[in-house]
This record gives C-alpha cells, structure tokens and sequence, in this order.
C-alpha cells in the first residue's frame, strides 16, 4: 500500500494505492489518522479526503475491523474525512456497520469539494 498526499487549496487530498487486507488495514487506518492529526494543528485546519479509487480490497477477511478502525477514526478527531472512489461492494459493508450515518462516500474528487453532498448519505 501506498500513500500520497496532497494539498489542493483549502483542502488535504490522501490518495492511498495498492492492495489492502487484514494485513495491512492497520497501515491505512495509521495514515489517515495522522493526516487528520497533522492537519488538526495546522491555523487554518483544511478538509481531508481520502480518494480510494486506487485501493484494492482483498477478500472481506478483515474488513470489519478495517471498518471499525475507520470508525475510530471519526469518534477520535473532530474533522472527519469524506470518501471518494469507494467501490460500491465496499460502500456496503461499510455502511453496514456504520450506525451514526458518519461515513459520507463521493464519487470523485471533484464532486467532494464542489458540492460536499454525498452520494450515499442524502
């Protein structure tokens, strides 16, 4: 898994790449957070998404606690990341754990910042 990160105006872009499993869910989860608490001492703290459209799942072995690390990610920082390029089997499970409607999907990119609406939670 890869990530690179971006900063597109008032708004931080984390594109992560590659293949993620139960092995490495911890790793993207790390990345995340720690973009969101970089960005959570900044003056001015920007938007985050997290573009998936790159990242692969690999089997659904794991992909609960990859969802409940997300999760953790939302109760634990006060700017929570929007999500785009997030394949639609995946949109699924994750939202089937996602009780409090806090996981907000886009399409793409530009879609994200040029609306904020999301595609799931309307």
């Amino acid at each position: 898994m890869k990530a690179r990160i971006k900063n597109q105006g008032n708004t931080i872009v984390l594109y992560l790449d590659g293949k993620i499993d139960y092995e490495t869910q911890d790793d993207v989860c790390t990345v995340i957070n720690s973009t969101i608490a970089r960005n959570k001492k900044d003056e001015t703290p920007k938007s985050v998404i997290v573009n998936f459209q790159n990242l692969e799942f690999v089997g659904s072995t794991g992909i609960t606690q990859f969802v409940h690390s997300l999760k953790a990610i939302h109760n634990e920082n006060d700017g929570a990341p929007k999500y785009c390029g997030v394949r639609s089997e995946f949109q699924k499970i994750i939202k089937a754990f996602d009780e409090g409607n806090e996981f907000d999907f886009f399409d793409d990119e530009a879609l994200t910042r040029k609306n904020g609406k999301p595609i799931i939670n309307q």
